[in-house]
């Protein structure tokens, strides 16, 4: 489980490409393939290492009209995914 103070981001080796809703990865070896819809996309693109995860929950929180409990729950759920498909490191 995430903590609000963590600094995820990418991994090196996983090519991507923005679509503009959402977000492509293609694993170094070429055998698999990730989407990401715009929301996962959003998130993951906040997560660059230098922003906490308290801070893209922030960002996101100035962008859209969402309570904060909500937008921590789903910012942490989209980052335990992320880190489950191997495309974020601490």
């Amino acid at each position: 489980m995430s903590t609000a103070s963590e600094r995820p981001r990418p991994i090196d080796g996983v090519w991507g490409r923005d679509l503009g809703d959402e977000y492509v990865f293609y694993e170094q070896d070429g055998d698999k393939v990730h989407v990401l819809n715009g929301t996962a996309r959003e998130i993951f693109l906040l997560l660059d290492g230098e922003r906490t995860i308290q801070d893209v929950v922030a960002a996101l929180a100035r962008r859209y009209a969402v309570d904060d409990e909500t937008l921590s729950r789903d910012v942490a759920e989209t980052v335990a995914h992320l880190r489950k498909l191997r495309l974020l490191r601490d």
